[in-house]
């Protein structure tokens, strides 16, 4: 099973929510089938890397699939509100 990481930031923000459950059943399947779950959309970050955006709801889960190391990082979690 894949390892997701979450940064502190994104965790933070997780705890904050009130209704957290959908955020939380795609953090299952992204665990469970990383190759199989995939962003809305995706967008380079600085170091190149394709960082992959869902957007469930009024979030927006940013994460990175490092396929050798089998992890997903968790990046952040924002308010599409606030975009």
């Amino acid at each position: 099973m894949t390892t997701v990481y979450l940064h502190t930031h994104a965790a933070d923000t997780l705890r904050k929510l009130a209704k957290p459950q959908h955020l939380l059943d795609f953090l299952r399947r992204l665990q469970a089938n990383p190759t199989e779950t995939v962003g809305d959309y995706t967008q380079p970050d600085p170091r190149g890397r394709t960082i992959e955006v869902k957007v469930l709801g009024r979030h927006a889960v940013l994460f990175f699939k490092d396929p050798f190391a089998d992890i997903v990082k968790i990046l952040d979690i924002r308010n599409t509100e606030a975009l």
